[in-house]
């Protein structure tokens, strides 16, 4: 069989990929620490701290060469808040990731509503009620994890708060350790959960990573990581 010339070669490329790679509008990278504290190097990207994210007894960030790693030390909720993160027109979203422990009797699909990590992703500036005096309004939200157990994949739950505001969908199904790339039709998502009529595109108006082991057995214990957050016009 004769070989194609590299020149050829680069040119069949996937044209899907190309076309990707133009149409990219934000990154956020985790393999570019270098020195200093992790803190100081998620501020830098614009991440907040909320919950017990403050607390190193609680949760604990790890670097790695390739990866922010986040492992809840015993029944925790954090938050990575990011609003720095605004993009008038989107479409879909690709994360890099991977859980190596999941909190153990975690399930949506029963109930208990717990995860080693969630990426939330808040579309338009108006802020709506949660359901609670105590919990914060906030935008419409989809927030996006890894299946576990008998979680439906694809299937937007609803929360015991923000009920017409916000959806919770798992997107793979990935086993320890296993790193995946999540992908899911923000757009889309939106029309179907919040505005059938598609009459009100909103932008993305920020970004939250967070974890929730309060109702978790073995002490709430989890370890997850993410590489990289793509979000595509």
């Amino acid at each position: 069989m004769k070989l194609l010339p590299p020149l050829i070669i680069a040119c069949l490329l996937p044209l899907a990929a190309i076309a990707d790679s133009e149409r990219l509008a934000h990154v956020i990278r985790f393999n570019d620490y270098e020195i200093g504290s992790e803190e100081d190097w998620l501020q830098a990207k614009g991440f907040q701290f909320k919950h017990d994210m403050v607390k190193r007894d609680f949760i604990d960030l790890e670097v790695t060469d390739d990866s922010l790693l986040i492992e809840a030390k015993r029944r925790a909720l954090g938050v990575l808040l990011n609003e720095t993160v605004n993009v008038a027109e989107f479409s879909h979203i690709e994360i890099d990731w991977g859980v190596n422990v999941f909190p153990e009797g975690a399930s949506y699909e029963q109930g208990v509503r717990n995860e080693a990590i969630m990426l939330f992703v808040f579309m338009g500036d108006e802020r709506l009620p949660s359901g609670s005096i105590f919990i914060p309004d906030t935008p419409y939200f989809i927030a996006l994890f890894p299946c576990h157990g008998d979680d439906r994949k694809n299937y937007p739950y609803r929360g015991r708060y923000f009920k017409k505001t916000g959806r919770f969908v798992c997107t793979d199904r990935p086993g320890p350790g296993e790193t995946v790339t999540s992908r899911f039709d923000l757009l889309t998502g939106y029309r179907t959960f919040f505005d059938e009529e598609r009459d009100d595109d909103p932008g993305i108006s920020g970004i939250a990573i967070a974890l929730d082991t309060k109702k978790a057995s073995n002490r709430g214990q989890s370890s997850a990581f993410i590489k990289e957050i793509r979000i595509y016009r």
